[in-house]
């Protein structure tokens, strides 16, 4: 059975190429591994579709077979993210910036994201990467929902100076979002943007002690037509795998797999300590 991550067929399946400009979005494959550590340890493994999209954008995804507030295979909604209730993202994200002592002029905003997979939702982490009109990275947004249908927002900050490319941080949770978890202890992460190596650490300590690892590794897909019927049924491809590594350990297929060295790379990173960029923005759910 091949690798998890495979060539596209770009003669059989030629690039979309209908608007003359740069695509509003960049579409990835990424692979999460969850595990956690308690009286009774579990790990599993999926795959999922995740996009990178311009908030400026967001009319031309229809240009490039991903639906927008509509249904479509792969698509992607406004209700989903900020308030939820289907207002424009930009104005949203820009105000949310601003109540957080952040009115500076901002540039583009990109949201890293799942989309919609026929019609259904599966967004536990969405990253909102806020860069000024030069380009700099001054804010992330953490979007975070729960399994009871809740979100909360995180945002890292450095009162206006530039995040950089890597961002090693840390902060205290004050979210319920797992049943299997208390509300209590602090989260530790080592992000990387999508642009450059797609990669997400986090770690949750309870009074210094290891409770949950999650890690996700992402690879940029061709914008395809493949690459998009790809992204349609990579679920269900995940699916697959989840059952299957439910009898054996999944971090063996991964260190076998040449694709994903990144993986060996995040699970030897050591977990954020001591630099903190703490700053929090509830939601109204």
């Amino acid at each position: 059975m091949p690798a998890w991550i495979r060539s596209d067929h770009p003669q059989s399946h030629p690039i979309l190429t209908l608007p003359s400009k740069s695509p509003p979005f960049r579409l990835f494959e990424t692979r999460v591994m969850h595990i956690r550590f308690d009286a009774h340890p579990y790990r599993f493994q999926y795959r999922f579709p995740r996009i990178l999209v311009d908030l400026d954008r967001l009319t031309e995804l229809s240009h490039y077979g991903i639906g927008y507030n509509r249904f479509a295979p792969v698509s992607f909604s406004d209700w989903d993210h900020g308030a939820r209730d289907g207002r424009a993202l930009r104005p949203w994200i820009v105000d949310r910036l601003a109540a957080s002592g952040l009115g500076q002029e901002w540039g583009r905003v990109e949201l890293w994201t799942f989309p919609r997979i026929w019609g259904y939702v599966f967004n536990p982490l969405s990253l909102w990467y806020c860069h000024d009109p030069s380009g700099s990275l001054k804010a992330v947004l953490f979007e975070v929902h729960n399994t009871f249908g809740e979100a909360h927002h995180y945002l890292v900050h450095k009162h206006g100076a530039s995040l950089g490319a890597h961002i090693h941080s840390g902060m205290d949770k004050c979210f319920h979002v797992s049943p299997f978890q208390p509300l209590a202890g602090s989260y530790s992460f080592i992000l990387d943007h999508p642009t450059t190596s797609p990669s997400v650490r986090i770690d949750y300590h309870i009074v210094g002690v290891r409770r949950f690892l999650a890690l996700e590794q992402g690879v940029q897909r061709p914008l395809t037509r493949w690459g998009l019927q790809r992204g349609a049924w990579l679920p269900a491809w995940g699916l697959v795998d989840t059952l299957a590594d439910g009898r054996g350990d999944p971090l063996d297929p991964l260190a076998r797999s040449g694709s994903l060295a990144g993986w060996r790379t995040l699970l030897s990173q050591a977990p954020a300590t001591g630099f903190r960029l703490e700053h929090r923005i509830h939601s109204s759910h």
